[in-house]
């Protein structure tokens, strides 16, 4: 392999993973959520139901534990990341180290979305940003699953601490008179 070639590959794989990191912000926030919170919506499965069941769920989907064959949000979830790499299946032919990486990506996105509502601990822990998407005051922010890159860059990303979190750091709330004689 020449310099030219081994550069051309990691072009490639450079670009798979910017692709599919940019269809995963965008998905999320163009049709999950801007589209999906019209009632009726092909897309409102997420914003309505998986959303729903994460909060009552402290973070979990029971969903998530399921089938990927079921009609829910987890197997849409699922089937739509296999339609989309066939769709792209084409490109193969052309840049398959490419094609190849935006295929993994996506199912690197599948595997940790799923972990993310299966461990929420973990979540909490690992992908503060999805969990502060699901369990922070604004679900219109963090729309990045497996890394927070975009929503940093183009600023969506917004940190969310519940108030147990804040007092941990900060100590218990003190009543006004008390922080006034300090």
């Amino acid at each position: 392999m020449d310099l030219a070639e081994l550069l051309s590959q990691l072009g490639q794989i450079a670009a798979g993973y910017g692709l599919a990191v940019a269809l995963e912000w965008t998905v999320h926030n163009l049709f999950f959520h801007r589209l999906g919170k019209k009632k009726g919506s092909i897309f409102g499965f997420h914003y309505h139901d998986h959303h729903r069941a994460v909060r009552r769920a402290g973070g979990g989907d029971p969903a998530f534990a399921g089938s990927r064959l079921a009609w829910n949000g987890y197997g849409r979830e699922f089937w739509g990341i296999v339609v989309a790499a066939t769709l792209v299946s084409p490109v193969a032919l052309v840049l398959p180290v490419f094609w190849v990486t935006a295929v993994l990506s996506g199912w690197h996105y599948h595997v940790v979305h799923t972990r993310s509502h299966q461990d929420p601990e973990w979540c909490r822990v690992h992908l503060r940003w999805h969990w502060d998407h699901h369990m922070g005051k604004d679900p219109d922010t963090n729309w990045g699953v497996t890394n927070q890159w975009l929503d940093r860059l183009l600023g969506t990303r917004q940190a969310w601490l519940s108030k147990e979190e804040r007092e941990a750091l900060e100590g218990p709330a003190r009543p006004a008179a008390a922080r006034q004689a300090s």
